[in-house]
């Protein structure tokens, strides 16, 4: 439950920071909003996962390729969840899902 608390807070962390992105530089067209949406999250995501914050320290060091795949498929997610294409809980179930393919057996 934390796991996905903290997923939602990230989402409406990198949908805020996008606004006010739009409002700093007067972005008005739809796909240029789209785009700095998208950098943004993957952007965030990387950055938490370098440096170990939050639900990110979860996804694995920053040595392992796994952590960064793991990490980009955050990122992707909240570019979704940003961007109103599917359902946070959807978008979660779906990360779970992939997630589950790099546990250790």
């Amino acid at each position: 439950m934390t796991m996905f608390a903290t997923f939602v807070a990230f989402v409406l962390g990198v949908m805020t920071l996008t606004e006010a992105v739009n409002k700093l530089f007067k972005v008005e067209n739809g796909t240029a909003k789209l785009v700095v949406s998208w950098v943004l999250s993957l952007s965030l995501a990387a950055a938490g996962f370098a440096l170990q914050l939050g639900f990110f320290a979860d996804c694995g060091t920053p040595d392992m390729w796994q952590g960064w795949v793991k990490a980009a498929l955050v990122g992707i997610g909240c570019g979704l969840c940003a961007n109103g294409l599917y359902d946070r809980n959807e978008m979660w179930q779906l990360l779970e899902l992939i997630f589950g393919i790099f546990k250790k057996k």
